[in-house]
C-alpha cells in the first residue's frame, strides 16, 4: 500500500477541525496582521495536536484536512 493514505481516524479529524476552527476565528486568512500572540499560540498549539495525533505523517494531515474541509464544505451547501 505504498502511496496510499489510509482513513483518517476520529482523533485526526477533530484535530484538524480545531486547526481549521483557529485558523478562521483569529483573522489569519483575511487580515494576518492582526493577529495577537494569543491567536498565533492557539493555532500553534492546534497545529501541534494535529501533528502528534497524525503520527507526523504529512499525507495524514493533509487528509484530515481535506476531509474537515469537505464536510464543512457539504454541510454549508445543504443549508
Amino acid at each position: 500500500m505504498l502511496g496510499t493514505v489510509m482513513p483518517t481516524t476520529q482523533a485526526e479529524r477533530l484535530a484538524a477541525a480545531a486547526l481549521l476552527s483557529e485558523v478562521a476565528h483569529s483573522g489569519a486568512l483575511t487580515n494576518p496582521g492582526r493577529m495577537s500572540d494569543d491567536d498565533i499560540n492557539r493555532q500553534t498549539a492546534a497545529a501541534r495536536w494535529l501533528n502528534e495525533a497524525a503520527g507526523g505523517d504529512a499525507d495524514r494531515i493533509a487528509a484530515a484536512l481535506a476531509e474537515v474541509r469537505d464536510a464543512a464544505v457539504a454541510a454549508e451547501i445543504s443549508r
